[in-house]
């Protein structure tokens, strides 16, 4: 009774109270929600007012969290559609029954509804025995999701391992393009100097009166072959205007018609020498906003590539009109076109519609490229296409009003320009003159045959006449022409070029060597291309010699005369043994020696394809531009200074004066393009030490002797200081030599006063060679860099000082080669020390 007093008085309705006021089924009810017949949990907790406190908050809290939880779930599936949605939903209604029995055990601290409470932890129980069961389908699911997960984490982890390793190369490649860049900038600009001066004495030279036709004829040759360089040097400086982002369009206002015209009358003498129909459609008048000079080049470019490929008799169209604001040029040509997956190809840089060694024009590969630059500089448009008929069609798409806001100049009409013009002419005309006839001495029928082959009149006319005074001497203009000669002729050695129209030279030999009565003709290949595999290539198909240009005349006579010997030889060898074919035993010994011989000769030839088949892979595009564009015509150039030499003989002291600053010039060029094939071998790691014992004495006095000539012009006093008697050391005598010549010419390019002083030492187990200068020494930041490649102590822009910045970088690699060290010591205004240690 106590207890039943103790319930009403906490507010809970009595049994009395609600039995007297109302019955049947709501009174149930209300006993169901209430208990009217039990106490309810506040008297377990003697209604202390802190722990009914603490039950009540922490029971709210959870299932009021239980059910928030299960709601979440129910949104989230609902709108994100989460994978395993039934798996998560019947786990959202078992928190949520969770929930509502925390929330039961709140309403029962006041009340005693224990039905109900029973019925809702019923549900719960129901719910989590549900889930549970619907769980175990899933347990291979989920654990292929977590396999997948795993996966996935794995795949993230390799993408983001390449990410960074993609920008790393990203930024190795952006640091090599500007390598390539500042390469070509600055060797550009090192190659137009001596390049000026060899075309300024030629100029002066072809300007007096007096002149046989001979040595005039030797010196158009050499201006010829000049500006051939000159145009590739340029093209070259373009690229790395381009690529370096300081090419800027000089807006002017231009008459395109006129500027049109010009260049296209440049080509009119060989237009006529070709028989070509070339057409003119061009407006009285066009102005427009444009950069003249850019857009000439545009025309050379496009003008010339079409007079390269169109053939005698064929048809030229050049078409200018202006629509809606734009100015529409056409170049159109009757030659073989261009397919049609190379439409886009035949504008990237380096880039032509012919390959391999069937090449009939010679080239960079870099015409239509920057052709293409300027016009996108402009704002324009350039495509090729099929010209209607067979053919090719380039049309450009150039504004004719200037970007607004960009400054645009008056500029007074244009004059024509036979410089670039000269140089795309000097291009083509080469190859358009027949061969010159040689004379004939009564003595031909003894003398050995030689057939040349080669496209470039020049080097054609070289060849023959170098030849001429110990052989019979025919000349081929292509491979095709070679040929049909050397089946005709029979000759005794057959002197080839490989890049040739029609037929290149690789494919000579091979079709020689399948001709009946010349598989045993020997064959030298001149080629302009350091090209390892290439000359592989070659020696396998049964060339037996070649030489790479440029070559001296003396060299290239005596290995032709070595391979004429031996044919003649073998020839007699031949008949010897025809007509001894009564003799067995000494047929059969010299059989025998026949044999030991071949499988010699065969042995010598395994072991240099094994030696040559482990070099590197062929050389990049900078290589081969430097050794095939840049190497033939300055071989020609070499090779015609000295036949110019020989017919002029003793000249007067002025033009001997100028002659001696061409031939400067020239070594000057050669030297440094020698410079960087040293320092692609080195690159590539196929430069091999070849020690023997070696004099350093002698070597350095050797150098010593080489750069004295420059030293006394700049009046500075050359010393060596060594130990009495002989320095040996076991080394390569080629690469010490090629050491101490860059430190010697280094060291007297920037001494101005004073002298350069060698000094040789002996210590043990290592020889120390140090060269010290009084120049003006190399500041303490620079000492750093200055053995990396291509780097100078002057800004580009202001260099006084020849060189492309690899002297050094070759010391350095020279002698890691050799096992040695090199170090600096240098004090601005004093001078610098280079020290050379290599073993004994």
């Amino acid at each position: 009774m106590n207890d039943h007093l103790g319930h009403a008085d906490h507010g809970v309705l009595s049994v009395e109270a609600s039995a007297g006021d109302e019955g049947g089924l709501a009174a149930g009810l209300r006993d169901f929600l209430y208990g009217a017949w039990h106490m309810p949990h506040g008297h377990c907790y003697q209604w202390q007012p802190d722990l009914v406190a603490l039950h009540v908050l922490s029971d709210a809290l959870i299932g009021s969290a239980y059910l928030f939880i299960s709601l979440t779930l129910y949104v989230l599936v609902r709108r994100i559609r989460l994978p395993f949605g039934g798996m998560i939903l019947s786990f959202g209604v078992f928190i949520g029954a969770c929930g509502l029995t925390h929330l039961m055990e709140v309403w029962n601290v006041w009340h005693s509804a224990y039905w109900l409470a029973g019925g809702v932890k019923a549900v719960t129980a129901v719910a989590s025995v549900a889930t549970g069961v619907y769980l175990l389908p899933f347990r291979r699911r989920v654990a292929e999701v977590v396999a997948s997960a795993r996966v996935s984490e794995e795949r993230r982890v390799a993408l983001e391992k390449s990410s960074q390793e993609l920008e790393a190369l990203y930024s190795r490649l952006k640091e090599s393009e500007a390598q390539r860049t500042g390469f070509f900038a600055n060797v550009s600009h090192e190659l137009r100097t001596p390049l000026a001066l060899i075309l300024g004495p030629v100029e002066r030279l072809l300007g007096r009166e007096g002149l046989e036709s001979r040595e005039r004829k030797d010196l158009e040759v050499v201006r010829r072959n000049a500006r051939v360089l000159l145009r590739h040097v340029n093209a070259l400086l373009d690229v790395a205007r381009l690529d370096a982002g300081q090419m800027r369009v000089s807006y002017a206002e231009e008459d395109l018609a006129r500027r049109v015209r010009l260049c296209a009358e440049n080509f009119e003498g060989l237009v006529a020498e070709r028989r070509l129909r070339y057409t003119l459609e061009l407006p009285s008048a066009l102005p427009a906003q444009v950069d003249g000079d850019k857009v000439e080049r545009v025309v050379l470019n496009l003008l010339s590539n079409a007079m390269k490929f169109t053939p005698e008799e064929g048809s030229i169209r050049v078409a200018l009109s202006a629509e809606a604001g734009w100015g529409r040029l056409v170049v159109e040509d009757s030659g073989p076109g261009v397919p049609a997956e190379l439409r886009e190809v035949i504008f990237e840089r380096f880039r032509q519609g012919e390959g391999g060694t069937v090449r009939e024009f010679g080239g960079t590969g870099l015409g239509l490229a920057i052709a293409r630059d300027f016009v996108t500089l402009h704002g324009g448009r350039i495509r090729g296409e099929e010209r209607p008929g067979g053919g090719a069609r380039f049309v450009v798409e150039l504004p004719l009003v200037a970007p607004s806001g960009v400054q645009v100049q008056s500029r007074p009409e244009p004059r024509a320009t036979p410089g670039a013009a000269h140089a795309e002419l000097d291009v083509l005309r080469p190859t358009a003159d027949a061969a010159e006839a040689l004379p004939v001495r009564e003595d031909d029928a003894f003398r050995p045959r030689v057939l040349v082959v080669e496209d470039t009149r020049e080097m054609r006319r070289y060849v023959a006449e170098s030849l001429a005074p110990d052989f019979r001497v025919a000349t081929a203009v292509d491979g095709e022409d070679g040929l049909r000669q050397a089946e005709a002729l029979r000759p005794d050695v057959i002197v080839s070029d490989v890049m040739m129209p029609r037929m290149g030279g690789d494919q000579l030999v091979r079709e020689v060597r399948a001709r009946a009565g010349l598989e045993a003709t020997p064959i030298l290949l001149l080629t302009a291309r350091a090209d390892d595999a290439m000359r592989v290539d070659l020696l396998r198909a049964g060339a037996q010699d070649y030489l790479v240009k440029p070559f001296l005349a003396e060299e290239l006579v005596a290995r032709v005369a070595n391979l004429a010997v031996m044919k003649r030889t073998r020839e007699v060898l031949r008949d010897a043994l025809d007509a001894r074919t009564a003799d067995m035993e000494g047929l059969a010994r010299e059989l025998g020696l026949r044999k030991r011989q071949l499988e010699a000769a065969l042995e010598t030839t395994r072991s240099a394809r094994r030696v040559a088949e482990q070099a590197s892979e062929s050389k990049g595009t900078l290589l081969r531009l430097v050794s095939h564009e840049l190497r033939t015509p300055l071989s020609v150039l070499q090779l015609t200074q000295h036949a110019l030499l020989r017919e002029l003989g003793t000249l007067p002291p002025k033009p001997a004066e100028m002659f001696e600053r061409l031939t400067r010039a020239t070594t000057r060029l050669r030297d440094m393009t020698e410079m960087v094939l040293q320092y692609q071998q080195l690159e590539g790691g196929r430069l091999v030490a070849r020690r023997e014992p070696v004099d350093l004495v002698a070597l350095v006095g050797e150098v010593l002797d080489e750069v004295r000539g420059e030293a006394e012009r700049k009046g500075l006093e050359l010393t060596l200081a060594r130990p009495c008697g002989m320095v040996q050391a076991r080394t390569d005598p080629r690469m010490v030599h090629l050491v101490v010549l860059n430190l010697m010419l280094n060291a007297v390019k920037y001494t101005q006063q004073g002298g350069v002083y060698v000094a040789l030492e002996v210590a043990p187990d290592l020889r120390r060679v140090t060269v010290r200068d009084t120049g003006p020494g190399i500041p303490e930041e620079a000492r750093a860099r200055i053995f990396e490649p291509f780097q100078h102590l002057e800004p580009l822009d202001h260099k006084s000082k020849p060189g492309v910045g690899l002297g050094l970088t070759l010391v350095r690699e020279l002698v890691s080669v050799l096992g040695g060290t090199v170090t600096l010591e240098s004090e601005p205004g004093k001078g610098s020390t280079f020290t050379v240690e290599l073993p004994s």
